[in-house]
């Protein structure tokens, strides 16, 4: 999703769960929802001053799901250190697969460290553009 416009960290959140939602990999859309809520309530999911990956180990899933959105500027406060989230990856992972969710985050993180790789994701004019940086960055 690019450009999301919410009001609040909740309301990102549930915007892209809505769309992660609809995918056949989501057996329980409600569960997935409510796994995600209580576990960025347990502590922070930022890696970033402007990057949140909201995850959740979950049965919810079947395999591991990922959805990824750009945030309107200024962004979203997902806590008191992270006032203006522009960049979120939201994952939910099968509980049994921690080994595939510590490589997806791994390769989010050498993505991001990347030069020049933030700035051409909040750059992107279109969401073709936004996922061939991603692209780019799963490549490596």
């Amino acid at each position: 999703m690019l450009d999301l416009t919410a009001s609040s960290r909740e309301s990102a959140l549930r915007a892209l769960h809505a769309q992660l939602a609809m995918i056949p990999e989501v057996k329980d859309g409600e569960r997935f929802l409510r796994d995600l809520l209580e576990r960025v309530m347990v502590a922070s999911v930022c890696i970033a001053p402007d990057v949140a990956l909201p995850h959740a180990r979950t049965d919810a899933v079947t395999r591991i799901v990922l959805g990824v959105a750009r945030l309107a500027a200024p962004g979203v406060g997902f806590d008191g250190e992270h006032p203006n989230v522009r960049l979120m990856f939201l994952i939910g992972t099968p509980r049994q697969q921690v080994e595939g969710y510590l490589r997806l985050v791994a390769a989010i993180s050498r993505l991001l460290k990347t030069d020049g790789a933030r700035a051409a994701l909040l750059a992107a004019p279109a969401e073709s553009e936004f996922r061939a940086q991603l692209a780019r960055g799963a490549v490596k």
